[in-house]
């Protein structure tokens, strides 16, 4: 029902406040303290990046502008900075500990991530080297090895860790690293996952190390297992109405590659309620395994960002011109 169970493939915003904070008012604000805890942690999107190789700072810069980012001054999520590591420790470490750090050698053949490798820094850093064609230099155990963290399995998947343990956490890297298998339970989940090496689907729960579920009533509150749920990824869409199917698919599908996302779900796709008569859209909710939500009494001259703010959603990626005539931008709740 509404959505936090099985929402319809379409409803208006008024529809969902009306569910969400006056039908079930103690459930969202659970909610809500699990995903600020946890999903805010693992996605970011505020950058600084300084350096002394002043052209390579531009470049840095240019390439996440271009794909939503936010470039700050201050209270970033994630620090690249273009210097000797040392000075890059000296610098940042102190006062950014418990942001992602990311070290670029000065002539920009090598990305190092210095800090949370497991948390979004090697996936930063990944396509950061792509882009400059540099070298990634990995420190994990898991990343030594090409494996993807538990951590990182969730990003890439779009799902956030519910009540995240560390101590559970680490006992599953060390067993993907060490046995190189973890098993995987789908729990009341029939959307869209990738798995990486070292991950495989069983179909007893009682063995599994990680379960995917849609619904918070199954999840067990004990238990030496870690749970994975949709993350609450919102994707806003604003295009002209002749624009092909085929084009708002990839155009959504880049949207998520620049969180590196890759895999092919989006929970709500949000548009304005101009386009409730539009086919395709159905067609592109079926796609994504989305919900569609129709904003209602917006300016067609709006940003693609207040589709998201008008549902208090976390604007992750700006408005980006993904093809002619198609716009998004990304966010989370």
């Amino acid at each position: 029902m509404g959505c936090l169970g099985h929402p319809s493939n379409s409803f208006y915003v008024d529809r969902i406040y009306n569910i969400a904070y006056y039908r079930l008012p103690n459930l969202i604000i659970k909610i809500k303290k699990v995903f600020l805890k946890i999903l805010y942690a693992l996605y970011v999107s505020r950058i600084l990046v300084n350096g002394i190789n002043k052209d390579l700072v531009k470049q840095i810069k240019g390439l996440f502008n271009e794909l939503g980012y936010s470039i700050v001054d201050n209270d970033p999520d994630i620090i690249i900075s273009v210097n000797s590591i040392n000075n890059t420790i000296r610098k940042y470490f102190l006062k950014f500990h418990n942001k992602i750090i990311i070290n670029v050698v000065q002539d920009g053949s090598s990305v190092i991530p210095l800090t949370k490798e497991h948390l979004g820094g090697s996936l930063i850093s990944s396509f950061l080297a792509d882009s400059l064609g540099a070298n990634l230099v990995l420190t994990t155990s898991t990343g030594v090895k090409g494996l993807y963290s538990v951590e990182e399995f969730s990003w890439l998947n779009g799902f956030s860790i519910h009540n995240y343990d560390h101590k559970i956490v680490n006992s599953l890297n060390k067993k993907l690293v060490t046995e190189g298998k973890v098993s995987v339970y789908l729990d009341s989940y029939e959307g869209n996952y990738i798995l990486y090496d070292g991950y495989s689907v069983v179909d007893n729960k009682a063995t599994a190390d990680l379960v995917i579920s849609r619904h918070v009533d199954n999840l067990e509150e004990s238990s030496d297992k870690l749970y994975l749920m949709p993350a609450g990824i919102y994707v806003g869409i604003k295009y002209l109405e002749s624009t092909p199917l085929d084009v708002l698919v990839y155009s959504l599908k880049m949207t998520l590659k620049s969180l590196y996302i890759l895999n092919d779900r989006i929970d709500y796709i949000v548009v304005s309620s101009s386009f409730k008569d539009d086919k395709k859209l159905n067609q592109l909710s079926k796609y994504y395994y989305s919900n569609i939500i129709y904003i209602s009494d917006v300016d067609e001259l709006c940003s693609c960002e207040t589709l998201l703010k008008e549902l208090q959603v976390k604007v992750l990626l700006r408005d980006v011109r993904r093809a002619f005539g198609v716009i998004t931008c990304l966010g989370v709740k």
